[in-house]
């Protein structure tokens, strides 16, 4: 088994997590970081590929791999234990490694990389189901806020992101987060994102007289979506905005033929009331695994292991 270097270009449209998107690493090399993007193979068979992220802390050099790897068709469910098993031994140096669900996470902890943070939950809206199923799967308090929404005269729009025009929006989303002390990927990540071109972001707004209520701003990374940032005034908490812009935003995407919107985390205990908007608007909760560490004493780390995976499908 061995990784083999990758580009953007042969990246294949596979539903992902952002972090695992190449215009997650681009806008993170904005940032002083550096993505590397890699497939892992076994002799002929290509198992998964993956995004890397590597920074340097101090004299510390660190490797992060978040929410990967991502397999390919058809390796079945022995095969992805068989290849997590090693991946551990072909990550350089320090590494950290978010997997992407709890049955990664403890075929890794075996593997030898023991848990330093503890595991993350996001909801996620299936939309590939059609939009009754979707409304059926509202919470009815949630429901009911939307028909109210949809009563309050206000105006819905969406475009793409412009970060000059839209600067005074993200300013105010920065404050907000300020002042309720959240945390949330910095403006400049959002503007190198951006920069790739108009089909990078979606910008969804609704004004009140004339005046905005209220935004979200989705990041696009076909077939998957993430919702990045939002911001809600006085007059959209009153006529619950956020429930009308996050409902059209779904249906936008649906027609789109998106797969899937990550909401992203649900913290019950720090942000309970953001936690029952997210799945009150129909996300279904996901456990994620725990942030785990790599000692790269533990791993000499050669470059290559033989692997049999067993049950690979066609």
């Amino acid at each position: 088994m061995e990784l083999l270097p990758a580009d953007a270009e042969t990246w294949p449209p596979t539903l992902c997590a952002l972090q695992q998107h190449p215009r997650y690493g681009r806008a993170v090399g904005c940032l002083g970081g550096r993505a590397e993007l890699y497939r892992l193979w076994d002799g002929g068979t290509e198992l998964a590929h993956l995004q890397i992220l590597r920074r340097r802390l101090g004299p510390v050099a660190l490797t992060w791999l978040g929410r990967g790897p991502v397999w390919a068709p058809g390796i079945s469910e022995a095969g992805r234990v068989a290849a997590l098993a090693l991946l551990p031994r072909l990550l350089p140096g320090l590494c950290a490694v978010m997997p992407d669900n709890a049955a990664e996470a403890r075929v890794l902890t075996g593997a030898g990389l023991p848990a330093l943070f503890t595991p993350q939950s996001v909801a996620e809206l299936d939309l590939t189901l059609p939009a009754p199923k979707r409304l059926a799967r509202q919470h009815g308090k949630w429901r009911n806020r939307l028909r109210k929404a949809e009563g309050a005269g206000m105006l819905v729009a969406h475009r793409p992101l412009d970060p000059g025009r839209d600067a005074p929006l993200l300013d105010l989303e920065l404050a907000q987060r300020r002042a309720r002390r959240y945390a949330a990927l910095p403006p400049a990540f959002t503007r190198a994102w951006a920069s790739e071109g108009p089909g990078t972001t979606r910008l969804f707004t609704a004004t009140f007289k004339g005046e905005v209520a209220a935004f979200l701003l989705l990041l696009l990374h076909p077939p998957g979506a993430t919702y990045h940032i939002g911001w809600t005034g006085a007059q959209g908490r009153r006529a619950s905005a956020h429930h009308l812009l996050l409902w059209q935003a779904a249906e936008w995407l649906a027609r789109k033929g998106y797969a899937r919107l990550d909401l992203g985390s649900v913290d019950t205990d720090a942000a309970p009331g953001l936690a029952r908007f997210k799945l009150g608007s129909g996300g279904a909760l996901r456990p994620l695994g725990p942030t785990l560490l790599r000692l790269p004493a533990l791993f000499p780390a050669p470059r290559a292991f033989p692997l049999a995976i067993p049950g690979r499908r066609g």
